[in-house]
């Protein structure tokens, strides 16, 4: 009897043993719970444009005017392909006169005319200085003229602002012009009030004029009624041939031509 109870009672514990769960492993166990406590908890993220929105209302409290306008010209570059509007914003908000907001006021009118001409000179008349206007006015003009130049030459003349870097690209467009209808964009130039740009303007017609017909464009040039005029196109005719060793065309020039290709030769062996 005390046998067959000892067997029985080992038997109950044995089958105790076999129903409790296995001991977990202190080594396992604590790189589980390792691994559970490095995973990253789910972050729900703002859509881009509201972040930047966010991002715009956070630089307006920038603790001086150059990192205001440092962070306002990154939301413009981060917004210019995903909210054309906020990149607007953005800019506008940025300190006047600046070179960044200038530079930056330059390529929005590039990026702006290229896809919509009508809403650039919409905005450029909009902006709040006349070096503003002149910026976006020359840029929109210069896009302009690689497919057609007359209609960029009538924007810019319409558009009543003026400035250096305006008149760098009223001479670009007059370039662009005088490869497709030089005598057209004489007509244009003709009319500009005496200074750097007509100069610069006169010579890039006769350069380009005289590079495709020669003797058309030295005929043209002593037909000038107004002396002032014509001595600028002479100038822009001794011009082309001393910077074209090869050419033959001082034969050919009138002794107006001849004079003032001698006194650059001077001018540029006192230089040397």
């Amino acid at each position: 009897m005390k046998v067959r109870f000892h067997a029985v009672a080992w038997l109950g514990l044995f089958v105790i043993s076999c129903d409790k769960p296995p001991k977990a492993d202190p080594v396992t166990a604590e790189k589980s719970s390792a691994a559970k406590s490095v995973r990253p908890p789910r972050v729900e993220t703002a859509p881009p444009r509201d972040r930047l929105r966010g991002a715009l209302q956070i630089a307006e409290s920038a603790s001086s005017p150059e990192a205001r306008d440092r962070a306002l010209a990154a939301i413009f570059w981060d917004a210019l392909e995903l909210d054309r509007d906020l990149a607007r914003d953005g800019l506008e908000r940025m300190t006047a006169g600046t070179d960044e907001k200038n530079r930056l006021t330059e390529h929005f009118a590039m990026r702006l005319a290229e896809e919509d001409p009508e809403a650039a000179l919409a905005w450029a008349v909009s902006l709040a200085t006349d070096e503003e206007k002149s910026l976006a006015f020359g840029r929109i003009g210069l896009v302009l003229s690689e497919n057609d130049p007359r209609r960029a030459a009538t924007i810019l003349s319409d558009s009543g602002v003026a400035g250096r870097d305006f008149d760098v690209a009223v001479v670009q467009v007059i370039q662009r012009w005088a490869a497709v209808s030089p005598l057209e964009a004489a007509a244009w130039v003709m009319n500009f009030d005496p200074g750097d740009a007509r100069s610069a303007g006169m010579k890039e017609i006769v350069a380009a004029w005289i590079s495709k017909d020669p003797q058309a464009a030295l005929t043209w040039i002593s037909t000038i009624p107004t002396p002032a005029l014509r001595r600028e196109a002479e100038l822009g005719a001794a011009h082309y041939i001393l910077e074209d060793p090869d050419s033959s065309l001082l034969d050919s020039a009138s002794p107006e031509i001849r004079r003032e290709f001698e006194a650059l030769k001077v001018q540029a062996a006192e230089k040397n």
